[in-house]
């Protein structure tokens, strides 16, 4: 039997009435048609912020009104200070409704209660006071009779006690007390629950009143952070997960089912001891309420729910349950209410999506039963309902008027971080894995006419997972009819579907899908090419065309069908040119992915391309030009130099610079010049001195966006990262004219009669801007001006390299990673001339011994590395090195190990080879500072003469004991390789023969033999 908790009594605690002032403030900012309501937003201000002691009156003023069930409880003296404020309006009006108008004046006092805790001024908290008082308001209101009062007050309660950064809160739960919060919202459960079982009735009245508000208060609660309440709650917390199961079986109330199942669904996660001694009831509810055909769509939907939580997060809980649940879940896929079957269809996609260490051998059994089923099931789902298809024959008409895009259809834009050197790909400034492709994919959706997350997109999102899941001889049986009867039918949103299908499968059946694609593809080239048809047909055949576009790589170059990419891009090209701007959108992607698939295959298809691309700049409204630009911009970077051969870049770069111009001069925040100033640099960097007949044009258009964005920007106070984006992408065009022109840069901007004088000035002001982001393009700039025109840093070299060696910080790891790169490309310069760095030489050390050294530099502020940090410090010490090796010998003891690591990881190697020529230089330079190294720094010497000798892509431990696969040191590099050999040689002297052999005997055997093959030791 269930021990009662301590009883929880706040009715004798008197509350005062609320005073006519703040009844008066309240009508006042209620009012907002005069001149009253300005005033009163002042007042309210005044009161909040003045002192604690008068936010604190404040706030039992607020929630006195809250609490306060009618005005008849207000005094009448208090009732005459209200009349005065609006000449009785307020009060007459009280007379002829008072119930409905005193519940709208409470729940405004409340929501201004809440927003008074949660967002107070500065420095003010609740006076201990009124603590108790607030506190004992917020329980009586969880019972109130009104609806409206119980939502508010569950929300002030959730806010503040567990909606604040932890240590944050404005309601702490310790300052509930013992018998405070917990306990009053379990009893307002137990309660009910004696009461039905008692008379068999649902309960009334007050009970009733406090199980609503007990369940709305809790639904919140654990929405907002089921952890921290759980800890702060005590041992009542256990007692609420068995009150809410039973609620669930003794209770057909709407409201009561719905609330109790979201505080469930929402402990999933959470998964506490009491939920887990339930489990089998929980199961046994949710079984009950899924097969009761009297359930509403909203309960169905949170038993949907919660088992899709608990696949995703609490697979174990399923796994001997798994086939009638997954019987359960295809029915539901199939509910007459999308919200039932979107929420049903979560269930496929999380099963695919499980990580191979929790979805056993049975569970792929079990969905594999299923399959005949589940695939027709999310094929028939893909068509999109009778009301979306309305909808979208609405919208396509407005897709064809002219004019520009709506502001709430274009996606934000964002630009690129460009970070260089170490193990990334300088030419672009893209991180070795490709993170920016996701760029790209983000734009599926817009495929699918779908910008929300619905039916249609979770069944395409389901059958790619499940497809590569499973192995295409158990999907393809299933798929192949579906497909067959979708791609005849002759409703086109039937076929749209069908096709849909055909693209979300193409990762996971590829190969197989080969050998039906000889009739499937001209299938979709008809499909694109038919006038007449709905634009959503059209576009999804460019996405579907677009994901086989391997097999008609691989159809092309072996010959079978040699013109099979030009035929694809002629009718991709033909819908470039549609007057329907999804499918403008559509044709533009598939392009850019033809692009990135088929490299210079498209190359004899360059100028038709850029003929047909230049025509659409001249009528593609903003969403359009923003796809148009990215691919662009991939063409250079994935064609190559082709793009700028012979006449091509006269056809497409003028097109893009008199945009760029056009819109600079209204408005140089424009965020479609983004991708704009992104694409012109990638164009110029790939093609080089092809680019010089408008590079002038380029450099003086972002030096203007440069100085127009930082003078508007200057004076408006505080500048976040996304008002610099314009500032960003100019950077990085400039970057791109360097890296493409070379040396020729320093004639470039001497050749500016507008901003040549001032370039130096403002590469300075760029480097030390507030805003990381900008200082980040700015290093990427210097350091490639450092190594290609160094002649331009030499009047601002001082400013440039305190600037550089104050953001070696950990703080801004982007940031100090271009820094410390630009450094680099400085000390490349400057061997033979140790000068310029003689004043800074100590520092630069110190600082990049920190980041060789340091355990958790190299991650940035959510813990995920930063690719290329301790590589660049490495390097840049390598080089700094090869200046003076007298600049880094002395500290060499602190950070050898670290430099030893550091040049292990280094990809690029020029900047390898800089790196280990300094340390060896260093080394010579004072001999004795090996003599007492440890062995673990010798190890770490020896390892990192290993790491030229690791094939690209093997870093498995069978490399050391497993079969020998050590490559030769690079044919590229003859010099260093026999300076490592003799340098190896005089280590082994230096250390002596007993010593080395000692490390030689832990050496793995493969290590040996490569030493000894390659180095003779």
């Amino acid at each position: 039997m269930t021990t009662p908790l301590p009883s929880v009594d706040t009715s004798q605690i008197p509350i005062p009435p609320p005073s006519g002032t703040i009844l008066s403030l309240l009508t006042n900012l209620s009012n907002h048609s005069n001149d009253a309501h300005r005033i009163a937003l002042a007042q309210q201000q005044t009161l909040l912020s003045t002192s604690a002691q008068s936010y604190g009156t404040t706030c039992i003023q607020f929630a006195r009104v809250l609490h306060c069930p009618n005005p008849n409880c207000i005094p009448q003296d208090q009732l005459n200070i209200w009349s005065q404020c609006d000449g009785g309006v307020s009060v007459l009006q009280l007379r002829h409704d008072p119930i409905g108008g005193w519940s709208q004046l409470r729940e405004m006092a409340g929501l201004l209660l809440k927003n008074a805790l949660v967002t107070p001024p500065p420095n003010m908290s609740l006076p201990d006071e009124t603590f108790d008082e607030i506190l004992t308001i917020l329980l009586r209101g969880i019972g109130d009779e009104s609806r409206n009062v119980r939502k508010v007050t569950s929300s002030i309660i959730a806010s503040g006690t567990v909606g604040a950064k932890e240590g944050k809160e404005a309601l702490p739960l310790h300052r509930w007390g013992e018998n405070g919060l917990t306990p009053y919202l379990v009893k307002g459960l137990e309660d009910a629950i004696a009461v039905i079982e008692a008379k068999n009735t649902a309960p009334k009245d007050s009970i009733e009143y406090a199980l609503l508000g007990s369940l709305q208060t809790l639904s919140k609660l654990f929405e907002d952070s089921p952890q921290r309440f759980e800890s702060g709650s005590g041992p009542a917390f256990q007692r609420i997960v068995p009150a809410l199961v039973k609620l669930l079986e003794l209770c057909g109330e709407e409201r009561v089912r719905t609330d109790a199942l979201t505080c469930l669904v929402n402990l999933i996660r959470l998964m506490p001891t009491s939920l887990v001694a339930v489990m089998n009831e929980f199961f046994a509810a949710l079984s009950k309420l899924g097969g009761d055909p009297n359930s509403s769509s909203e309960v169905r939907k949170l038993v949907c729910r919660g088992i899709v939580t608990l696949l995703a997060y609490r697979t174990e809980y399923l796994q001997f349950h798994i086939l009638p649940i997954s019987q359960f879940i295809l029915k539901a896929t199939s509910d007459s209410d999308p919200d039932v079957s979107l929420e049903a269809c979560e269930f496929w996609l999380a099963f695919g999506s499980l990580d191979s260490t929790v979805c056993t051998p049975a569970m792929i059994g079990a969905i594999q039963s299923l399959l005949p089923q589940i695939i027709p099931t999310l094929v028939k789902g893909m068509i999109y309902p009778s009301d979306k298809i309305q909808e979208l024959l609405a919208l396509n008409e407005e897709e064809e008027q002219a004019g520009a895009d709506r502001a709430q259809d274009v996606a934000p834009v964002f630009h690129r971080s460009k970070t260089k050197g170490g193990g990334m790909k300088t030419s672009t400034g893209h991180d070795d894995d490709d993170d920016d492709d996701d760029e790209d994919d983000d734009g599926d959706d817009d495929e699918y006419d779908d910008k929300e997350w619905s039916l249609r997109t979770c069944s395409a999102a389901s059958l790619d997972v499940l497809a590569a899941l499973y192995a295409p001889d158990l999907i393809l049986p299933h798929l192949l009819p579906a497909l067959q009867e979708s791609l005849a039918h002759t409703d086109p949103w039937v076929r749209e579907a069908g096709l849909l299908a055909l693209g979300a499968i193409a990762d996971g059946c590829s190969k197989p899908m080969g050998l039906h694609m000889a009739q499937l593809h001209p299938y979709l080239l008809t499909q694109i090419g038919e006038e007449g048809t709905i634009p959503q047909l059209k576009s999804i055949s460019c996405w579907t065309l677009s994901r086989y576009v391997d097999w008609a790589l691989e159809q092309t170059v072996s010959g079978v069908q040699p013109n099979l990419i030009g035929i694809m891009t002629e009718a991709v090209l033909k819908r470039l040119l549609d007057k329907n701007r999804k499918v403008q959108i559509a044709a533009c992607s598939a392009l850019g992915v033809f692009v990135e698939s088929t490299g210079d295959v498209m190359v004899p298809y360059l100028e038709v391309v850029f003929q047909t691309l230049t025509q659409a700049l001249q009528t593609y409204q903003t969403r359009a030009l923003i796809i148009l630009f990215d691919t662009l911009g991939s063409m250079a970077d994935f064609i190559g130099p082709a793009v700028g051969e012979g006449n091509l870049p006269g056809i497409y770069i003028p097109a893009l610079l008199l945009i760029w111009n056009n819109k600079a001069k209204v408005n140089p925040f424009d965020r479609t010049l983004l991708p704009l100033m992104e694409s012109l640099a990638s164009i110029s960097m790939n093609i080089g001195m092809r680019f010089q007949p408008w590079a002038l044009q380029a450099f003086d258009g972002a030096m203007s966006i440069i100085n127009s964005c930082m003078m508007i920007l200057s004076a408006g106070g505080d500048i976040d990262d996304e008002e610099a984006d314009p500032i960003i992408c100019a950077t990085d065009l400039l970057d791109g004219l360097v890296e493409g022109i070379g040396p020729n840069f320093g004639e470039l901007v001497s050749s500016s009669m507008q901003y040549g004088e001032h370039f130096l000035s403002v590469l300075r002001a760029l480097v030390g801007h507030e805003v990381s982001s900008v200082r980040m393009s700015a290093f990427a700039l210097m350091g490639d001006i450092a190594k290609q025109c160094p002649q331009i840093l030499q009047p601002g070299m001082k400013e440039l390299l305190f600037e550089s060696i104050s953001c070696i910080d950990s703080m801004y790891p982007s940031v100090c990673n271009n820094a410390v790169w630009a450094i680099g490309e400085v000390c490349v310069k400057c061997q033979g001339n140790p000068a310029p760095l003689q004043p800074y030489y100590a520092e630069i050390v110190q600082n990049l011994i920190c980041l060789l050294m340091g355990n958790k530099y190299g991650e940035d502020e959510n813990g995920m590395p930063v690719h290329g940090l301790v590589e660049n410090a490495a390097s840049t010490m390598g080089r700094l090195a090869k200046v003076n090796p007298e600049f880094v010998v002395r500290d060499l003891p602190r950070f050898l190990s670290g430099w030893c690591n550091g040049m292990t990881k280094i990809s690029d190697l020029t900047e390898r080879c800089d790196a280990f020529e300094g340390f060896i230089l260093t080394v010579q330079a004072n001999p004795d500072t090996l003599k007492n190294a440890s062995e673990n720094d010798i190890t770490s010497i020896l390892f990192a003469v290993v790491s030229w000798h690791i094939p690209v892509g093997n870093i498995s431990p069978e490399l050391l004991k497993g079969k020998y696969a050590f490559v030769p040191f690079p044919d590229s590099y003859p010099e260093l390789f026999q300076r490592i050999g003799l340098f190896l040689h005089s280590l082994k002297d230096l250390i002596g023969a007993d010593a080395w052999g000692d490390i030689e005997k832990h050496m793995p055997v493969n290590v040996r033999q490569l030493l000894h093959d390659q180095y003779h030791l």
